[in-house]
């Protein structure tokens, strides 16, 4: 399992869990629940994705561990920026209150996701966001869009999607990647939203040509489009 630590600390999406000795079954099921949290939140199934989330939550807080809890908070935060929501940082605030002794990685994320680049100590980062981090704060725009392709967690390059466009840092290049990723993994919700981010990015720049391309795609993707029940030509 030490995929279950490494990934959490890289994009706060999973939890952690040791190799060589038996997994806690708070532990599994914790991070089956996010895992289910993390697919229904995609999906656009946000009920789902809540009732999921608080079940690992739970599960989590029966071990009183609380820097893993704040990690579950800051991954529901990243999901909210890859798919460019405000982030609610409220209970990941109220449990740094308690001021967890081994909750820098968790700290410096949260530092991150904010965009206060100029506060975070990059090194605590894994190294994908380290990069990340002294890009945007230096705002060049192609060295973002660069920075962000090369991350290889496809869901990592999501966020780091989100962190950009919530920075004010977005191109063409940067959106028609995010549609492209959310399109091969069925990703749903986010898929919708940046064709709708990327319309805009076209109107703004008086591409109407793309622009009405994407609209009439984001047309037939909707549910009760006028496209449903057309089999083929009428006799």
């Amino acid at each position: 399992m030490k995929r279950y630590l490494g990934l959490i600390c890289c994009c706060l999406l999973l939890l952690c869990g040791c190799a060589a000795q038996s997994i806690p079954e708070w532990r599994t099921d914790s991070f089956n629940s996010l895992e289910k949290y993390k697919d229904e939140f995609l999906a656009g199934k946000e009920h789902l994705a809540e009732v999921h989330f608080q079940k690992a939550v739970d599960e989590i807080k029966s071990s009183g561990d609380l820097t893993l809890l704040m990690t579950a908070h800051l991954t529901r935060s990243a999901l909210q920026i890859a798919v460019l929501e405000t982030p609610d940082f409220r209970n990941y605030l109220e449990i740094a209150k308690a001021d967890p002794a081994d909750a820098d990685e968790q700290k410096n994320y949260y530092l991150l996701l904010e965009g206060k680049f100029d506060s975070l100590q990059k090194d605590k980062l894994p190294k994908p966001y380290q990069d990340l981090a002294e890009v945007l704060e230096k705002g060049d725009q192609k060295e973002i869009s660069q920075v962000v392709g090369e991350i290889q967690d496809d869901l990592s390059r999501l966020i780091a999607t989100g962190l950009a466009v919530r920075n004010g840092r977005e191109d063409e290049a940067l959106l028609t990647g995010a549609v492209d990723l959310a399109s091969s993994h069925g990703w749903r919700k986010p898929l919708l939203i940046y064709l709708n981010r990327l319309k805009s990015y076209y109107r703004e720049n008086q591409n109407w040509e793309k622009e009405e391309k994407i609209r009439l795609k984001m047309e037939l993707l909707t549910p009760h489009s006028g496209m449903r029940g057309k089999t083929g030509p009428a006799c």
